[in-house]
């Protein structure tokens, strides 16, 4: 055991013997929480959110004042159709589908296309599914999907499925997000993520991707 912890437990005995006369004792746990040991919001100032995203070295770094918490390999958009400049999260969605890329579904039968390329008659839209979906532009999210070593999507941004789920908790409505060619934390912390291999994956079946199991990888 450490000294930090001997001097909580020794701090704790003299606070329950004192107790004991003129006071209630208090349990460990009730100690703790009074200190702020069990609740880091007590002992832990944490600074404002903000999103930096970084094309050329395709990363996201979420920053909780000017501590880096999150980062992690992004895939953007394909002939630089991500937009560059700052913005806030304007809406956040668990389970969001694509209102322009997706699949035509009639029965068991799925065609792949955009929203315009309706098949006939009896045919029903399903879009992409985009799980942890944030948006920062009308029309452009963060998402979880493949991370390619490339950019390669139509403008959004993909994260691999933990660190979209780690995302979706840090940041809230109006979280600052910049994205820029290159960030400071390039320099460092950009240089030593490791880049996914998910994307050498077989894609998830069509049948699959339409129905509800798209949002539970686990």
């Amino acid at each position: 055991m450490d000294m930090t912890k001997w001097f909580q437990v020794f701090l704790f005995f003299s606070v329950t013997l004192c107790s004991s006369h003129s006071l209630k004792a208090i349990s460990l746990d009730d100690f703790l929480d009074l200190f702020g040991k069990n609740n880091p919001d007590k002992n832990h100032n944490k600074g404002p959110i903000s999103v930096k995203v970084s094309l050329n070295n395709q990363a996201l770094y979420v920053l909780e004042g000017k501590k880096v918490v999150l980062a992690t390999h992004v895939c953007t958009g394909k002939r630089n159709s991500t937009p560059t400049g700052h913005f806030k999260v304007l809406d956040k969605q668990m389970k969001k589908r694509s209102a322009s890329y997706g699949f035509w579904v009639k029965a068991d039968r799925y065609v792949s296309s955009d929203i315009s390329g309706c098949p006939g008659e009896g045919w029903k839209y399903v879009g992409y599914p985009m799980p942890y979906a944030v948006e920062f532009l009308p029309g452009y999210y963060i998402h979880q999907g493949y991370v390619w070593p490339i950019p390669r999507s139509h403008g959004c941004i993909r994260l691999e499925w933990k660190e979209a789920e780690k995302f979706y908790k840090l940041v809230a409505i109006g979280t600052p997000v910049s994205i820029q060619q290159t960030q400071p934390e390039d320099n460092k912390i950009g240089r030593r993520l490791k880049q996914p291999k998910s994307y050498k994956e077989p894609d998830p079946s069509p049948s699959l991707l339409a129905s509800e199991r798209a949002f539970n990888p686990y």
